[in-house]
């Protein structure tokens, strides 16, 4: 008994579960209508406007397709692939029912699913778009100013000697290093910056170190003749001074 009940039960779960072969015979000569932006807008709630294509897809005797809006004939094609493309501005602004009707060798007709589109003018099209993207712009340009104020700032610092995770630069002005910084816009591996020696702006990208420690040894060298160039000053000025008071 309890071997039929398994049998019984597994011959009745695949019974469901496979289709009939009347369904898949309806599935095969069903036509399906489906919709594609080729150019324009297709925004929210089913919203478009510009160049846009219907396509039809069938049993392999399909013949001829028809396309309706609003069951008024748009055009037909008389041979694979079944696509017609139409521009909304021929059309009145508005919502609109797209269908299509095949037929097959044996005179068979298929009616297709139903599109629900609202055709926009070109107008309508533009201030959909302000509306869309002009929040989304101005966002993207507040955090690129943040960005470069932030980046000035930190490039703006005097160079320390010392260089972060991201490594170091040379400017290609003045061949002096600098450290990169994180918060410094990005081209695919190179940032842009300001130098903290001559304050010129490049896009800089990580250096050699061999290339680190000759600019290192410059800039090194400038310090040594600046601090030179400060104690001359500085015996000068005591010359001066002792001068004075001998007179």
């Amino acid at each position: 008994m309890k071997i039929r009940s398994i049998i019984f039960w597994a011959a009745l779960a695949l019974a469901l579960w496979l289709p009939s072969p009347a369904a898949a015979q309806a599935q095969s000569e069903a036509l399906t209508l489906r919709m594609s932006r080729d150019f324009g807008y297709g925004g929210f709630d089913n919203q478009i406007e510009g160049l846009f294509s219907l396509r039809a897809e069938g049993p392999q005797t399909l013949t001829r397709v028809e396309f309706y809006i609003d069951n008024q004939l748009m055009a037909t094609v008389n041979e694979p692939p079944f696509r017609y493309q139409f521009n909304t501005n021929q059309y009145p602004a508005g919502e609109h029912v797209f269908s299509a009707r095949g037929f097959t060798t044996s005179g068979e007709q298929l009616q297709s699913n139903q599109l629900k589109r609202v055709l926009l003018s070109a107008e309508e099209s533009r201030q959909m778009l302000v509306r869309t993207v002009g929040p989304i712009l101005g966002v993207t340009l507040l955090i690129s100013l943040l960005i470069g104020a932030l980046s000035l700032r930190v490039s703006s610092k005097p160079f320390d000697g010392s260089y972060g995770l991201l490594g170091g630069a040379v400017c290609p002005q003045c061949q002096l290093p600098y450290a990169l910084h994180w918060l410094a816009p990005r081209l695919i591996t190179r940032r842009l910056q300001r130098c903290p020696h001559c304050g010129k702006w490049a896009w800089v990208g990580r250096a050699k170190p061999a290339d680190l420690a000759t600019a290192e040894a410059r800039w090194r060298g400038q310090d040594q003749q600046a601090a030179r160039g400060d104690e001359a000053a500085e015996r000068s000025r005591r010359q001066i001074d002792d001068s004075r008071f001998d007179t």
